[in-house]
């Protein structure tokens, strides 16, 4: 890491007050026309990205494990059709959710594009992500679409749950397993720090008041102010759990802000693109969906 201003260290300034707007309000175009781009994205990376949990319902160790991340699976496709509720709202869906995504004109964060390796790894990644989550929503819990709004606070305490159950299971790993395990734990943190970096997008501390969804009040925080809030709270609750994450990647400067290893975006650009580990079976599930379940959307269209 190099000795540059941390990212995120600067404030960023917001408006004393912005007017905030229910669905049939006036509104600008830009804020319909923002609401309805974030409610599809994060129904999309809802839906479809639940599937990074769905395969190890059938690996947990225990039936009491099983019965946690089933609910954790029924909560994630349940956002992802809060979310895809509100999108129809504006003129969307969630089969123009799906379409878009296999047309290319929308694309899963860049999490989505792996696969656990190991129930260490699921514990692991998955804490990492879920904190991360809560933070962005948060943030974007501020902006001045209310529907959207009090949906992600919502979504954000559900995923609290989704958080303990990661953290439990590395808790239980880091008391009771091998030192192999134990070992596939840390690295695990650090394989997925990294992701979850770039998953709270690239340094814009900068130029956040040129980005749209900030002018009209969608996107309260830069994602640099994201990612230190982040960071200041996750680092010790991992080493907490016995894990510290090395230097070079991740560390505290004297003024309390954070600095870290800057993620290859060349590399996070080619994942998120569908270059990933597991993004032709994303592609292949969503397409498997439409096609399966087309007669059954023609018979109910006709019926409306």
């Amino acid at each position: 890491m190099d000795d540059r201003a941390a990212p995120g260290s600067a404030t960023t300034a917001r408006p004393a007050k912005r007017q905030k707007y229910e669905l049939h309000d006036e509104m600008p175009d830009e804020v319909r026309a923002g609401a309805l781009r974030f409610t599809s994205i994060q129904a999309l990376n809802e839906l479809i990205g639940s599937l990074i949990y769905v395969p190890w319902v059938d690996r947990a160790p225990s039936v009491q494990r099983k019965q946690m991340l089933i609910a954790k699976v029924q909560d994630e496709i349940g956002h992802g059709h809060v979310v895809a509720r509100l999108a129809a709202d504006l003129g969307g869906g969630w089969e123009q959710v799906l379409a878009d995504y296999l047309a290319g004109k929308s694309f899963l964060h860049n999490v989505f594009h792996y696969e656990f390796t190991s129930w260490e790894d699921f514990g692991a990644g998955g804490l990492l992500m879920n904190s991360a989550a809560i933070a962005q929503f948060k943030s974007l819990a501020g902006g001045v679409y209310l529907p959207y709004a009090r949906a992600l606070k919502k979504i954000a305490r559900e995923e609290s749950f989704h958080y303990q159950h990661s953290a439990d299971i590395v808790r239980e790993v880091m008391r009771f397993g091998s030192a192999a395990q134990i070992a596939a734990v840390r690295r695990s943190f650090h394989t997925w720090l990294p992701r979850v970096l770039a998953f709270l997008g690239p340094e814009d501390s900068d130029t956040v008041h040129a980005n749209p969804m900030w002018q009209c009040g969608l996107k309260p925080d830069s994602n640099d102010a994201v990612r230190q809030q982040w960071l200041a709270r996750i680092v010790p609750a991992v080493r907490k759990l016995g894990v510290d994450f090395d230097r070079d990647l991740v560390r505290e400067r004297p003024d309390g802000s954070w600095e870290y290893a800057e993620p290859d975006w060349a590399e996070v650009k080619e994942v998120v693109r569908n270059g990933g580990p597991a993004s032709a079976d994303r592609l292949a599930h969503a397409r498997r969906v439409l096609e399966r379940n087309s007669a059954a959307r023609r018979a109910w269209k006709r019926a409306a």
